[in-house]
């Protein structure tokens, strides 16, 4: 067999199963509620250069509640550290991904990935990205950025 029609072969067997695979699927589709709690993050930082950076830290725990979940309408409420907030919600078929976002240009997503139909918890990431442009003598801001990862429990 040449090379473009194994090819040929494998792009069709490929494009077959992920037209297969539907959000129906994914055990998330039916979630109301979750509560999420993240104990490790990594956080960076750029140099005066401009060469980045990353940590990795244990912070105390950080906790969101995700409620008001409709899939179908691509919505849902997180409430963390400021209170609630409306979210875009987006079902895939193998995660749902809640986008926060602010006229001030902070964007907070958090993304739950989908396991066995009869799981009650999902393992999940939250990444928050935030940059007020402020300078003052001395001080100049700079852009915050952080990644926790932990786990949302589904609410009944």
């Amino acid at each position: 067999m040449s090379r473009v029609a194994a090819a040929l072969v494998l792009t069709l067997a490929v494009a077959g199963a992920a037209s297969a695979q539907t959000t129906d699927q994914n055990p998330l589709a039916k979630v109301k509620a979750l509560k999420c709690r993240f104990t490790v993050y990594a956080s960076g930082a750029w140099s005066k250069t401009q060469e980045p950076s990353a940590q990795v830290r244990q912070p105390e725990t950080l906790t969101l509640d995700i409620d008001e979940i409709d899939t179908d309408s691509g919505s849902g409420r997180v409430t963390g550290t400021s209170g609630p907030a409306e979210v875009t919600a987006l079902l895939t078929y193998s995660s749902l991904h809640f986008m926060e976002r602010s006229v001030t240009g902070t964007l907070n997503i958090t993304t739950v990935f989908s396991g066995p139909p009869d799981a009650k918890t999902f393992r999940a990431v939250y990444t928050r990205h935030d940059y007020l442009p402020l300078n003052l003598p001395g001080y100049q801001s700079d852009p915050s950025v952080s990644q926790h990862y932990g786990v949302c429990d589904l609410v009944k």
